[in-house]
C-alpha cells in the first residue's frame, strides 16, 4: 500500500502556528520571575539570635578555631554518619573527634549559608543540605525563656 509509504525529501517544514491559547501560557510563563532560592522563614528572619550564632559560627570555623565551635555544641551532641549515630556528651568527646564531626565539606557548608536562606521547621534550623542543625537551647519544659542558640547534630 502507498499509504504507509514514508518519504523523506530532506525539505523542512514549517510547524504549524500554536492555537492562542498556547501562545498565552507560554508568554505567562516566560514572563513570570525566575526561581530564586528559598527565603528563611519569617519568624527566623525576625530572631535575630539566630543571625549572631551564624555569625560566631562562621568566624570560628573560618578562623580555624576549634574551641570556638564548641563552645555553640549543646550537650549532648548528636551525629550521623556512615549509617550510624554517636552521641558526644561533652565538649573533650568532640575535641577529640573534631575533625571526624567538623570535616572540610561541613566546615564549607556553615561558611557557604547565608542567613536569609535558612531552612527552618519544628526540629530547629539547618545548614547547607542538613549537615548542621542547630535551634535555641530549652532551660524547662515550657522552652520560656528559650536559651542560646546551639548546634543540636551534625551530620558529616
Amino acid at each position: 500500500m502507498v499509504a504507509n509509504d514514508i518519504v523523506l525529501t530532506g525539505s523542512r517544514v514549517a510547524r504549524p502556528a500554536a492555537p492562542a491559547a498556547e501562545r498565552d501560557e507560554a508568554d505567562t510563563l516566560n514572563s513570570l520571575p525566575k526561581m530564586q532560592a528559598p527565603t528563611a522563614p519569617t519568624w527566623v528572619l525576625k530572631d535575630r539570635t539566630y543571625a549572631i550564632f551564624l555569625s560566631q559560627l562562621q568566624t570560628a570555623v573560618r578562623s580555624g578555631n576549634s574551641d570556638g565551635v564548641i563552645r555553640l555544641v549543646r550537650f549532648p551532641l548528636r551525629v550521623n554518619a556512615n549509617g550510624k549515630s554517636h552521641t558526644y556528651r561533652d565538649a573533650a568527646s568532640v575535641h577529640a573527634d573534631y575533625d571526624k564531626i567538623f570535616t572540610p565539606s561541613v566546615r564549607q557548608a556553615i561558611l557557604n549559608q547565608k542567613f536569609d536562606r535558612l531552612f527552618g521547621r519544628d526540629q530547629g534550623l539547618m545548614i547547607g543540605d542538613g549537615q548542621i542543625w542547630f535551634d535555641h537551647s530549652c532551660p524547662n519544659a515550657q522552652c520560656s525563656p528559650p536559651g542560646p542558640v546551639r548546634i543540636t547534630a551534625v551530620n558529616p
